[in-house]
């Protein structure tokens, strides 16, 4: 091959890498969770305001409005300070696992668990990628 040839080949083959991936950028995050569930896409979600890190989306009750559902996602290393969250008495980890902090006793989830929060000010981290759902319920 002639080196004008390989210079040409060169440049396509940058073409090329430099095209495919700004169209890779344009495809949402792929997350896998244990039984094959997969969530594509943040398009709709909303960042935390505490942590942009954490992405969450409300789920509303259809025939409770009152009842505040919500799907989170908390990626590995995550921390979530110390806080009063009215909105939480319930949490469902479905995927992952997290270490959550509660009047000073630790409580750690993974997936397909649940637990009932006797105080509504908690903090914690996610051990690893993590969905949670959230619901105020009693």
């Amino acid at each position: 091959m002639t080196d004008e040839k390989r210079k040409i080949l060169d440049r396509v083959y940058e073409q090329i890498d430099r095209r495919k991936k700004e169209l890779l950028s344009l495809i949402p995050d792929i997350h896998e969770i244990e039984d094959g569930f997969i969530i594509r896409s943040f398009s709709d979600w909303k960042n935390c305001n505490d942590n942009n890190a954490i992405k969450y989306k409300r789920i509303p009750n259809i025939n409770k409005p009152e009842e505040i559902v919500m799907l989170f996602y908390l990626p590995k290393g995550t921390i979530f300070e110390m806080k009063k969250r009215n909105y939480i008495n319930f949490i469902t980890c479905l995927s992952g696992s997290v270490e959550i902090d509660v009047n000073n006793k630790i409580i750690f989830l993974d997936s397909y668990s649940k637990v009932s929060l006797d105080h509504k000010e908690f903090c914690g981290r996610a051990i690893r990628n993590t969905y949670l759902i959230t619901t105020n319920r009693i």
